[in-house]
């Protein structure tokens, strides 16, 4: 790690940390996150150089999964009971929302069919954009339609729940302290590096995010083992995600970001609509609350739906156990196009969501 690179670090986390302020007393959802992803990517429009590497980013995703997993409880055998008909429709929507992107892309926008094949699936960033790269299509304007994506649907969705659901959760800024215990730290400490061990020995998909998840869920569903995250780290680790994502648009100009923006919208709005179908079904067939489904159907990544359903406290192991469902969908549907679509892919050997 250079002087240079150290100084750019720290001035990229600066400027991350006044746009997690900003957003915090702004109220605006997820704000740790969305505030320094925001800053960042305005000032490397501007042309101003920012940079988190991802191995500096990598313990942080790690944290981020360990406490995502404590939210998995002994109770989640019952619960898979209840959701069963909700993850049926959870792979048919998988397939219909993303046909009605990609030909929406390919009607409005002109978008060669490679490229809108990637960029209108609701899947995670990094396995679009490794299919984009064996398609020979342009991978790097797939990522950033898909951190966009995100971006837009992390920000809809909470303020459509506002709209429709005003009581469904409190709006209040998240700010930094040191409470916490020593045996919560250390498990921190144990529980990521394990995580990382096990999923990247076993070429777990996204093991980074995953692997402590995981390890993090079984102990918890164990009913033996309980942790409870310091508030501050996580705050800090929202800080460095959002930052890297930020720095995506190094070298991008305005007018690229602008038509990468459109192409995000389409997907979003086309991906969200697809939603109401489903919505309607799973209020009719099952009991589950309806801003737990939307949250469960929405077109955001793993990662950030769980830290908002866990922020919003709604029913956050149902939400990631749907996305985790979502995300193995969106791997069938590439290795479908892979074989019968684009007979010219390369097989890709591994897929990880935050490499």
């Amino acid at each position: 790690m250079t002087y240079k690179y150290i100084i750019i670090l720290l001035k990229t986390i600066f400027i991350g940390l006044l746009g997690g302020i900003t957003f915090n007393i702004l109220l605006l959802p997820l704000p740790w996150m969305l505030g320094p992803a925001f800053s960042v990517a305005i000032f490397a429009l501007f042309g101003i150089h920012v940079n988190i590497s991802r191995n500096f980013r990598a313990p942080f995703v790690g944290l981020t999964g360990v406490w995502l997993g404590s939210y998995f409880q002994p109770n989640i055998m019952n619960d898979l009971n209840i959701w069963f008909v909700s993850l049926i429709f959870l792979i048919l929507y998988v397939p219909f929302a993303h046909l009605i992107s990609y030909y929406a892309l390919v009607k409005i926008k002109k978008i060669n069919k490679p490229e809108a094949f990637f960029i209108g699936s609701p899947g995670g960033l990094l396995e679009m954009t490794l299919g984009a790269e064996e398609c020979k299509a342009d991978s790097k304007k797939v990522s950033l339609i898909h951190v966009i994506r995100i971006f837009l649907t992390v920000m809809l969705i909470p303020n459509l729940l506002l709209l429709f659901f005003p009581d469904a959760f409190v709006r209040e800024p998240t700010w930094p302290n040191l409470e916490g215990e020593l045996f919560h730290f250390i498990s921190f400490i144990i529980l990521i590096p394990l995580g990382y061990y096990i999923g990247k020995k076993i070429n777990f998909p996204g093991y980074q995010l995953f692997g402590p998840l995981i390890i993090s869920a079984i102990l918890h569903i164990s009913g033996y083992f309980q942790l409870n995250a310091n508030i501050c780290f996580l705050i800090i680790s929202q800080l460095i995600i959002g930052s890297y994502f930020g720095c995506n648009m190094n070298g991008v100009s305005w007018k690229t970001a602008g038509n990468y923006l459109m192409d995000a919208t389409i997907v979003v709005v086309c991906l969200t609509l697809c939603i109401i179908p489903f919505l309607f079904l799973m209020i009719f067939f099952t009991s589950i609350k309806t801003e737990a489904i939307i949250l469960a159907f929405s077109p955001g990544g793993v990662n950030e739906m769980g830290l908002l359903a866990a922020f919003l406290n709604i029913e956050p192991a149902y939400v990631l156990t749907h996305h985790l469902s979502r995300l193995c969908v969106v791997l069938l549907l590439l290795i479908f196009a892979k074989k019968y679509l684009y007979p010219k892919f390369k097989k890709i050997k591994k897929y990880n969501l935050f490499n």
